[in-house]
């Protein structure tokens, strides 16, 4: 039996190609079967078999010094990885000769191997199972019906989309949707972050920046990280700056006039509520008053500059010392003499500090520096004594209550910076030269409601708790001013 077919090029696998059957070539295959089968008798006519029973398939005939079931696969497959379909579809399934493809996958020259749907190149034909024929050829010799063919290799479908954009020249992504790459959520989460830091570094980078600054600005403030001087050198310091402070008071006597006028002015002028004046604060151009808060300020000149600050202004832009007598308004009380009391300039060396004692009673300590306050007690007594108040002094070894009667607790003495209201009666002032000590605690906490106690030292019951430092300045506590204390007089 001699079988014919075209051997199939190995880029022609379109659907197409694979379902057309060319009517030539069966019609050739099935002449030559007719031609070259025996003749088969009369009694044997009822066994006899036909090639219609041997499916179509795609086969490859074996050459001589084939590399093997790999190399077939790559040849016409384009995959050596797909032998095992062609060992799975010829194993087992008898050759002409007699011999089958086994485990060990050899090759021998002249075997015909179906193969998938999809081959092509040197060697694939398309035409009925040739092993199909063989065996039907065997069995009309014999005379006995034929042996059950194997079932063809299902047929090769490809996707219509692919099938169509092939056939259009079009490029078509076959990647499964699974197989495609994803975007990791936690780098999508650590970009948002990232957007919204960048976000508020644009919005707020000045806050965040002083933040971050701070501690570092902390670090590098603090005292250990400068060399301290030795305490002479510190005091020989501290008593320049006293110094400088004293020359500036003693160079512009009429300061005191002029605080004593705008304390005046302040306290006669007409307001909803009468500022009370804590302290004035005078240059050779400008004059500043510290009230308490809750104040309405007159309808004269005077400037709010916040809310426990005013700043006199005569309307003009010219220099020079301020008359306080020249401004007119309406007399609704009588002038209080006011009690102010000199101690120094502030920090810019040019502002006189003048602090109001009229309405202070009770006890007025200093603590901190022991030099420093003793020098800061005796600043105050002058400046009483030069207003005309009483002054008494506590001599070495004498106790508090001597000066200082017994009295019942007054519970209703006003705050620090309020004070009481003037009166006429000047207060009686006693002054401690020597630290307050826990005797003392009884005294202090019953003092006459006329009477005005300056120590040195800290006491639980003192209206006004300032403190004096080594490098010469005074902190005046709820004043909320840092004073360069001036020098005491010297006594003659």
């Amino acid at each position: 039996m001699t079988l014919t077919a075209a051997a199939r090029p190995l880029d022609a696998r379109s659907a197409a190609t694979r379902t057309a059957r060319t009517g030539a070539a069966v019609g050739a295959s099935l002449v030559a079967a007719l031609l070259s089968a025996p003749t088969v008798s009369p009694a044997h006519a009822d066994t006899a078999g036909t090639y219609d029973m041997c499916p179509e398939v795609y086969y490859y005939v074996v050459p001589e010094g084939s590399p093997g079931l790999g190399a077939v696969a790559d040849l016409i497959l384009g995959d050596p990885e797909r032998a095992d379909e062609i060992h799975e579809l010829n194993a087992g399934r008898s050759q002409a000769d007699g011999t089958a493809l086994g485990e060990d996958r050899a090759l021998q020259a002249g075997w015909r191997l179906v193969v998938p749907f999809d081959s092509g190149g040197e060697g694939v034909y398309e035409g009925r199972d040739p092993l199909c024929v063989v065996a039907v050829d065997q069995a009309n010799a014999q005379g006995i019906a034929p042996p059950s063919p194997h079932p063809a290799p299902p047929a090769y479908t490809p996707p219509p989309e692919a099938e169509e954009s092939a056939e259009q020249g079009e490029v078509v992504d076959v990647t499964p949707q699974d197989d495609k790459p994803k975007i990791d959520p936690r780098l999508l989460a650590a970009g948002a972050a990232a957007l919204v830091l960048l976000t508020l570094l644009t919005l707020f980078w000045q806050p965040i920046g002083r933040a971050i600054a701070w501690p570092f600005r902390r670090i590098a403030a603090l005292p250990w990280r400068r060399p301290r001087k030795p305490r002479s050198a510190r005091i020989a310091a501290a008593t320049r700056r006293r110094r400088a402070a004293t020359e500036r008071v003693t160079a512009d006597p009429d300061a005191v006039h002029r605080a004593g006028g705008a304390h005046s002015d302040l306290l006669s002028a007409p307001a909803d509520v009468p500022a009370r004046p804590v302290a004035i604060l005078t240059t050779r151009v400008e004059t500043t008053a510290i009230v308490p808060v809750g104040a309405t300020p007159p309808a004269t000149s005077w400037r709010v500059v916040d809310t426990t600050t005013w700043r006199y202004s005569r309307g003009s832009a010219s220099s020079g010392p301020h008359n306080f007598a020249a401004s007119t308004h309406t007399m609704v009380r009588p002038v209080a003499h006011g009690v102010l009391a000199c101690l120094g300039t502030l920090e810019d060396g040019e502002t006189l500090v003048h602090v109001d004692l009229t309405r202070t009673r009770g006890l007025l300590a200093v603590g901190g520096d022991r030099a420093v306050a003793a020098d800061a007690v005796r600043v105050i007594a002058d400046a009483l004594h030069a207003r005309g108040l009483s002054i008494r002094v506590l001599k070495e070894g004498q106790p508090l209550h001597s000066l200082v009667p017994s009295a019942p607790p007054d519970l209703s003495a006003p705050d620090p910076v309020h004070g009481l209201e003037p009166s006429r009666e000047h207060p009686l002032v006693v002054v401690v030269p020597r630290p307050l000590g826990t005797a003392d605690e009884h005294v202090l906490g019953a003092i006459p409601a006329n009477t005005l106690v300056v120590g040195t030292g800290e006491s639980v019951h003192a209206r006004w708790q300032w403190r004096a430092h080594e490098d010469g300045t005074l902190d005046t506590g709820a004043l909320g001013l840092d004073v360069i204390l001036r020098l005491p007089e010297r006594r003659r």
